[in-house]
């Protein structure tokens, strides 16, 4: 294992432990400093699509695994939740579990079935799975709603995981997000994330290891199935509608899937780094040129990957964390000249 980097040799927290610290008493600050619901809206939103892009990396990352059907599950997590609400009255926060297990198990049968397939012929079958699910949920309005969708009931009340203002939203979506992040940077430094590493590079070479690449790779999917399902029912509470175009459409993959290739896919930022990227760009162009340009922010996420791709194929976040460390080059050799 990786000897740990929390702390210096002389026992003092590290700089980067430090920084960590710090961003996130940013962020629980933050929301406070706020008074405007606008804003707040896209805190939380950058909190909800940042954690789900980080669920989607756990599959695709760690293990190379290139999903486009995770918003099929984003969509069991919220009908989920929404449906044992509305016809059994059981609090959201147990449907949000439920749904959570729901999409793990399918996940897990999925993996099963289509884990033989490589590259983008894993990624073409996912999103038939995403499609199909999509077309179930349109059709089976008796269930569903259908195209007119279910609308939650609206009284404030922990119970019923609805609330007068965003504020407790805020700092849910902050609690989903953070322990998403916590979830990635655990698996990037343990066994199994060695093992979806290893798999991801060479599987021959894993498997000559020793590596049960099978069963790694099914450990990711239900985790990432989970998370997934997860932040649909809080989508799902937060949003008091849902329908098959809101929750389970495919652009809803293919979003969080730019989050974080943009961001650096594989890595633990990423995601949250294209989300804050996207996010608040999306609400600036969706609010300044919706009527006149509609669609126009998709024109610019194109722009965008193509650009990345072209010029920091892996991601933002590996420069990021090389402009640092040539920083750090530069002081330490700044300091030994003086």
């Amino acid at each position: 294992m990786k000897p740990s980097t929390d702390r210096t040799r002389t026992g003092a927290p590290s700089p980067k432990l430090i920084l960590s610290g710090a961003a996130v008493l940013f962020a629980i600050v933050l929301p406070l400093l706020i008074r405007n619901d606008f804003y707040l809206d896209g805190l939380i939103l950058i909190f909800l699509w940042g954690a789900f892009a980080g669920a989607w990396n756990i599959l695709a990352g760690y293990a190379g695994m290139m999903s486009l059907g995770h918003n099929a599950f984003f969509g069991i997590g919220a009908y989920t939740s929404t449906l044992l609400l509305l016809h059994f009255g059981r609090t959201p926060w147990i449907g949000m579990l439920a749904g959570g297990l729901l999409a793990s198990c399918v996940g897990l049968i999925l993996g099963v079935v289509c884990f033989r397939l490589r590259s983008h012929y894993f990624a073409l079958a996912t999103l038939a799975f995403g499609e199909v699910a999509f077309i179930i949920a349109v059709n089976w309005r008796s269930l569903t709603g259908g195209s007119e969708g279910l609308a939650l009931p609206i009284q404030p009340s922990l119970y019923l995981f609805s609330f007068s203002t965003k504020l407790p939203y805020v700092y849910i979506g902050l609690f989903f997000f953070l322990a998403v992040l916590g979830i990635s940077y655990a698996i990037g430094r343990s066994r199994l994330g060695y093992h979806l590493t290893a798999f991801r590079e060479n599987e021959d070479a894993a498997r000559a290891l020793g590596v049960r690449t099978g069963r790694v790779r099914l450990i990711a999917m239900v985790l990432s199935s989970f998370l997934s399902a997860v932040m649909g029912s809080f989508y799902a509470q937060y949003a008091v509608f849902i329908d098959p175009t809101s929750v389970i459409r495919l652009p809803i993959s293919v979003q969080v899937a730019l989050f974080a290739i943009v961001g650096g896919i594989g890595t633990v930022l990423g995601p949250a780094i294209g989300a804050i990227i996207f996010v608040p760009m999306t609400i600036m162009l969706r609010a300044t040129m919706g009527t006149a340009l509609p669609g126009l922010h998709m024109i610019i996420y194109g722009v965008i990957l193509v650009l990345v791709l072209l010029y920091m194929p892996q991601g933002i976040a590996p420069r990021i964390k090389e402009a640092v460390s040539a920083l750090k080059k530069f002081r330490k050799r700044k300091v030994l000249d003086a």
